[in-house]
Parts: C-alpha cells; structure tokens; sequence
C-alpha cells in the first residue's frame, strides 16, 4: 500500500465536540494530533486521531460520534470510503490496544441537527497497526507544547 499524507495538524474541539458546543467558553478545550492519509490504490482515507496524554482535555474516544463527521465536513471527505483509528502511544494495558479502529455502522443527525455516526471499536489488525506506525513516524506522533 502507498500513501500520501495530506494533513498533519492540531484538531481542537471543546465538550463532547457538538457544534453548538464550540462556542462555549465555560467548556474545556481538548485536542488531539490528527493526520489524514490517502492510499494510492483503493483510494481508502485513514483518518489517525494521536491522544497527546492527560494534558489535552477530553479523550478523542468520548467524543468520536461527533468530532469525525466535523473533520469529515471541514475538510470534505466522504464518510463512505473512510477509514478511522485511535492511537493511544502511552497504552500500559494489552499492547493490540495502541491502534483502534473505529468501526463506523451509520450516520446521522440528532436534535440539534450535528451529524452523529453510530460506531464501535475493534483493535487494529498487526497489517493495519504497521502501516500506522510507519505514517505516525512519518509525520511524528507528539505535539510540541511550551511549558507555561
């Protein structure tokens, strides 16, 4: 497989990442390192969201029903041909459990008109988990942040 790397960036959201959320200010800012990556020849997007540990607000995981759709419209990609991983790097557990793969069933809308998806999660096969590792230290996992 060949891919190319089209974003590498910081994703910001606040709350559980609904729209009507972003604008709050009494909510916590969280962030995580996003990377999206296109394969050459099934023309699969991989979506990669890289837990910067517990100084980075709410986990990716409690707010993924909303924050994939949002990246999904801000950056137009289609949901259909997408694939999504969460890569926790300080996983102390069972070590399958670095990479997931956000098993994405349904989109939708809720009462407030944010796109929801339905997903679950099953850990990365060793294929997958390899190709990751190779495209997070590609492009480096962590997020510089100055020290206050």
């Amino acid at each position: 497989m060949y891919f190319k790397v089209t974003y590498s960036t910081i994703y910001n959201w606040k709350g559980s990442g609904t729209e009507q959320e972003q604008n709050d200010p009494s909510l916590m800012d969280s962030f995580c390192h996003l990377i999206i990556a296109h394969e050459a020849t099934t023309e699969a997007t991989w979506i990669i969201l890289i837990d910067q540990g517990e100084d980075a607000g709410e986990p990716a995981t409690n707010c993924i029903q909303y924050i994939v759709p949002r990246i999904c419209e801000r950056v137009k990609l289609k949901i259909a041909n997408l694939r999504v991983f969460e890569v926790w790097p300080y996983h102390q557990g069972d070590p399958r459990l670095k990479y997931t793969e956000v098993v994405i069933s349904d989109i939708s809308f809720d009462e407030y008109g944010d796109r929801v998806l339905r997903n679950s999660w099953r850990p990365t096969d060793d294929q997958d988990a390899k190709i990751l590792a190779q495209l997070i230290e590609t492009v480096g996992d962590k997020v510089i942040q100055d020290e206050v």
